[in-house]
């Protein structure tokens, strides 16, 4: 998973639109959505890895409960919701399993609002 988000905070454009496809898939340009869809297939891969690893015992019971913590989150954004629903066929029947009965928090917290502003005022202000 941090391969897979390392080029978010290494390449500001990338993490720009990631951090607002994240909560306002809409407003992006078709170019930056496919952008978006391209990193949000990586992100969920990497995240049924990791569930693949723990289902078989590879995972410590506390990491595991680390990375269920941030899937809970992030699989709540509206962007990342979109995806999911129309991209679930590309994963496992098992991890489609796990995300559909993940309980999402009613108070996400992600790179998008972490620090307490949506990610539309956020690429507002510029």
């Amino acid at each position: 998973m941090r391969e897979v988000t390392q080029p978010f905070s290494e390449n500001a454009e990338l993490g720009r639109i990631w951090r607002i496809g994240l909560e306002d898939l809409d407003s992006l340009p078709d170019d930056d959505k496919a952008r978006f869809f391209h990193a949000a297939f990586q992100f969920l891969k990497a995240m049924e890895t990791i569930h693949f690893q723990y289902i078989y015992g590879l995972l410590d019971e506390q990491i595991w409960r680390g990375w269920w913590e941030l899937y809970r989150h992030y699989l709540a954004c509206p962007g990342l919701s979109f995806y999911w629903n129309r991209r679930r066929a590309l994963f496992s029947t098992r991890f489609q399993t796990f995300v559909d009965t993940l309980e999402r928090p009613a108070d996400r917290l992600t790179v998008a609002n972490l620090l307490g502003h949506s990610a539309g005022a956020a690429s507002e202000r510029g």
